[in-house]
């Protein structure tokens, strides 16, 4: 069947009505060979609302992985905020967001995943742990690494990020997956962080963890904010 290959690709255009500069990446996996596994959507510089059923692949043994492998359908329909301020991973630091993020929480949605994870960090380390940032590629199941040593005692927590649409929830799959990492690496917790939600299964699965040991924890979109607008009241 062959190993799992992972594909990506970008689209950037300007908004005729708008002038904004959208951005859309595209993530794909294949497996096994010339079959989509799984996929992934990420916009940034507008909001998507739907479409994309259309998505052309082209699975090529032979093709670089920074040439575009996709087409979008061109009836897919995006939102475009009001405001003319385009948040982009260039124009601005983790922190910096983090103080735009206080006053428009809705530009977690415009954010890439890994500036998501950044800001994450960011908020644990304020809080005294020494982070890690996994490697962009395959993570094995988390993003972050944080560690903390209270009275000398040090205790290892893992973070998994996603940076999903407010459409999107995160399912148990995801959370059961989190959860065997934490203890193949004998992690003391685990902490999943969405810019959405978790449907109920996950959040079932994750309380009846915690019914014998507190060891994991689910945090959803109004989480994140306060603990956003958190580090600016600190």
């Amino acid at each position: 069947m062959g190993p799992e290959t992972f594909y990506s690709g970008i689209s950037v255009f300007t908004c005729p009505n708008c002038e904004n500069t959208i951005e859309i990446t595209y993530e794909a996996s294949e497996y096994p060979i010339g079959m989509l596994n799984d996929s992934e959507v990420f916009v940034s510089g507008g909001e998507l609302l739907s479409g994309f059923d259309d998505i052309e692949f082209d699975f090529d043994d032979d093709l670089d992985l920074d040439e575009k492998i996709y087409s979008f359908n061109e009836q897919s329909l995006l939102y475009l905020p009001q405001k003319q301020k385009i948040i982009t991973d260039l124009n601005y630091s983790a922190f910096s967001l983090i103080t735009e993020i206080t006053k428009d929480p809705r530009i977690l949605y415009q954010i890439s995943p890994r500036k998501f994870e950044e800001i994450i960090a960011k908020i644990f380390a304020k809080h005294g742990f020494k982070v890690e940032l996994t490697k962009k590629t395959r993570d094995g199941g988390r993003d972050i690494i944080a560690i903390r040593a209270d009275l000398g005692i040090k205790s290892k927590y893992i973070i998994e990020c996603k940076r999903y649409a407010v459409s999107n929830p995160v399912r148990v799959d995801i959370v059961r997956n989190l959860y065997g990492v934490q203890t193949k690496e004998g992690a003391n917790k685990s902490v999943l962080a969405t810019t959405s939600f978790f449907t109920r299964d996950a959040k079932e699965f994750a309380n009846a963890i915690n019914t014998t040991k507190w060891a994991m924890d689910l945090k959803n979109y109004s989480d994140i904010v306060r603990w956003i607008k958190g580090m600016n009241d600190s």
